[in-house]
């Protein structure tokens, strides 16, 4: 993942997430420090970052609004095509059934097997996990290794996963001599440029290729969605990113990708016909990326070695080889509160829809496989315990209602103290812990399990959240429950630097509901109320609370 100098400050999250599917032999040091594969060191991802690498205030691209504040679309995300029309985005849907409430597991108690933290992560609603299936593990262990595990994860309600693919084994690499086992994660494979099937058929001289199939045709039943790479748009400093609505990434840019553009363009080339071939289903998201001039360039060029150019054996730019657009998000550097927080993570996705329709191209479904808030304030970034939980419903009720596949929340545990990601965790830090049933939830792992729980199984319900009319200082989305019933998730919505902004909203409705609190998980209480004359009074406080109809 990203040290603190990337756009949105993901330091320590790669290492820490990179589990959930091998996670009991790709290790950290077992403290949550990053290390991507065993006796991998810290890369030093939560040290400060250096002057000339600190993205300005909201990361560089990011539209804001005066003040900071991120700007965002409030109820739904453009719906106009950039093939002229008009209509609705690719309805998720399709891709694996209701919203993926899904997380990043890690390592943090070595202890624990990867169906070990499966179980904890389904205590708090999740059904669906970012696994890792890299290269390096699969080949050391046997393609089918985590076979049992994922079988596993499926018996506790967790599945329709994504999986990112990454780290070619030191064979297969062009990593440098000497490059450390760990580092391998930074360099893309050899014979890339192979071409990926002979007579319909994986070609093996592509190495990439053959692992992609290879991957795919073994984990297809539980993985609907293979991201690929993971955040290859990382650098070292934010400021090379202000070239590229004009010029190609390069090579020496992309620094934990260790290729160009074109490589990339060329990669998801690779694994698109790779995936296909094992499975006619599968569908290919972008490696978690952060910069929407990025994927700018990825629509510009083709997999051309020769400047990225259209010739007949470069068809097609990176546009053809992508089905999800998957983004990660931390509001580390959108000052203000969790409305303010909530809102830069769907101003980042109009930021890439903004690119697609420039490109003449329709939209795609969204996927975010990291986002996550502290429960604390660390070097003055956005946090607290009231922030973050409140952040986790905002985040995850708007994404569900505005028709993302779905989101992975960063992580399940808590780590270091005052280490900003080690302040993320839905548990208390588990490290110590001898068996599974003594983790306990922290102050969002709450917050989670109550509106997971609340709006498991559920689906959007566009029109009726447009029949609630809330106002400007009111945030409300409505669900469609599986036995019929609506669920509504509402709050007071102001821009400000704390969660403490209130407001009276009658919401017109004939029915009655049951008002549940954030922390219901935990106190069981729910609030019946009853409508007057059409019209539901609630007090609301930047708090979100959970409708159920009766």
């Amino acid at each position: 993942m990203r040290p603190a100098t990337w756009l949105w400050g993901v330091s320590a999250a790669c290492a820490l997430a990179c589990n959930g599917g091998g996670g009991d032999t790709d290790a950290t040091d077992g403290t949550g420090a990053p290390g991507t594969m065993t006796a991998g060191p810290s890369t030093g991802g939560n040290t400060p970052a250096t002057a000339t690498d600190d993205p300005p205030t909201g990361g560089p691209g990011a539209p804001t609004e005066t003040g900071g504040a991120s700007e965002s679309s409030d109820t739904a995300p453009p719906v106009t095509t950039t093939d002229g029309t008009t209509g609705e985005p690719p309805d998720p849907n399709e891709l694996g059934g209701p919203f993926r409430r899904g997380i990043n597991i890690g390592v943090r108690n070595p202890n624990f097997s990867d169906p070990e933290c499966a179980w904890l992560a389904a205590q708090v609603g999740c059904n669906s996990i970012r696994v890792s299936l890299p290269e390096q593990h699969l080949v050391t262990w046997g393609y089918d290794i985590e076979v049992p595990d994922i079988d596993a994860y499926a018996g506790m309600g967790l599945d329709h996963h994504i999986a990112f693919l990454t780290t070619p084994i030191r064979e297969h690499s062009t990593a440098p001599e000497g490059t450390p086992d760990w580092e391998l994660a930074h360099w893309i494979p050899q014979n890339l440029y192979e071409p990926a099937t002979i007579d319909g058929a994986i070609n093996p001289n592509n190495y990439w290729a053959e692992y992609v199939y290879k991957t795919v045709s073994t984990y297809k039943d539980h993985v609907d969605m293979w991201e690929i790479w993971n955040e290859p748009d990382w650098v070292a400093d934010w400021n090379y990113t202000e070239t590229w609505d004009t010029d190609p990434p390069t090579k020496e840019q992309l620094v934990r990708f260790g290729g160009s553009i074109f490589d990339y363009v060329r990669m998801l080339r690779v694994s698109k016909e790779a995936a296909l071939l094992a499975d006619p289903d599968a569908k290919i998201a972008l490696g978690g990326i952060g910069y929407a001039n990025f994927l700018d360039a990825l629509l510009r060029y083709t997999d051309n070695p020769d400047g990225g150019a259209v010739t007949p054996e470069f068809p097609e730019t990176g546009a053809a080889y992508f089905d999800i657009l998957n983004y990660h998000y931390y509001p580390l550097w959108t000052p203000g509160n969790s409305d303010a927080g909530a809102d830069g993570f769907f101003a980042t996705r109009d930021g890439f829809a903004a690119k697609m329709a420039a490109a003449g191209l329709p939209e795609r479904p969204y996927n975010v496989t990291e986002v996550g808030a502290p429960k604390a304030v660390v070097d003055g970034q956005p946090g607290g315990i009231e922030y973050a939980r409140n952040f986790y419903i905002k985040v995850f009720a708007r994404a569900q209602a505005e028709k993302f596949v779905g989101a992975d929340w960063f992580i399940l545990s808590d780590g270091d103290p005052g280490q900003v990601f080690g302040e993320m965790g839905l548990y208390q830090d588990i490290k110590d812990l001898p068996a599974k049933e003594d983790g306990v939830l922290s102050v969002t792992g709450v917050a989670a399990r109550t509106l997971n729980t609340l709006l498991a199984d559920s689906r959007a319900d566009p029109a009726a959240t447009a029949a609630l009319a809330a106002g400007p200082d009111v945030r409300a989305y409505a669900f469609r429950l599986p036995d019929d019933r609506t669920a509504i998730v509402a709050w007071a919505y102001a821009l400000g630097t704390d969660e403490s902004t209130q407001t009276h909203w009658d919401m017109p409705t004939d029915a009655s509901f049951d008002l549940h609190a954030w922390d219901f998980s935990q106190t069981g209480i729910a609030t019946p109320l009853a409508p007057e004359g059409g019209l539901l009074g609630l007090d609301l406080t930047a708090s979100p609370v959970i409708l159920v109809e009766s």
